[in-house]
């Protein structure tokens, strides 16, 4: 999802995005300063700016923050995106993006990137010490 399409300016979301807490890689993932990537993930897992790692069943995880929620109507029981099973989605700059990953952004899946690749086996919470 384009983090452009994220325009309510009074939401948390819009907040963070556009707050110096949030870069566009060069890739065009958006990155928080200790390289969590941003998604969007269900209500099952947690607000808006918390962290996570997410493990894959290929045995790879990676990091990830909340910058976006998908909303329970589309999902299962706030996990699973009802449609296609998806659990994360990848906020990003498409424009960007689609030069690091042409395939991900014409398919519009980031599961045949290798460092992406593989169901979610679980997604772990974590908190920061400063």
């Amino acid at each position: 999802m384009d983090y452009g399409a994220i325009t309510n300016t009074n939401s948390s979301q819009y907040k963070l995005i556009h707050s110096n807490q949030i870069q566009v890689g060069s890739d065009g993932l958006l990155y928080d300063k200790y390289g969590f990537i941003g998604v969007a993930i269900g209500s099952a897992h947690g607000n808006i700016g918390d962290r996570f790692i997410v493990h894959l069943e290929n045995g790879k995880s990676f990091k990830a923050i909340k910058l976006d929620a998908r909303a329970d109507a589309h999902t299962t029981n706030g996990c699973n995106h009802i449609i296609d099973g998806s659990v994360v989605e990848f906020i990003i700059d498409t424009k960007l993006a689609y030069q690091t990953y042409p395939t991900s952004i014409t398919m519009g899946n980031f599961n045949c990137e290798s460092k992406f690749n593989g169901s979610v086996t679980s997604i772990t919470q974590v908190s920061l010490q400063n």
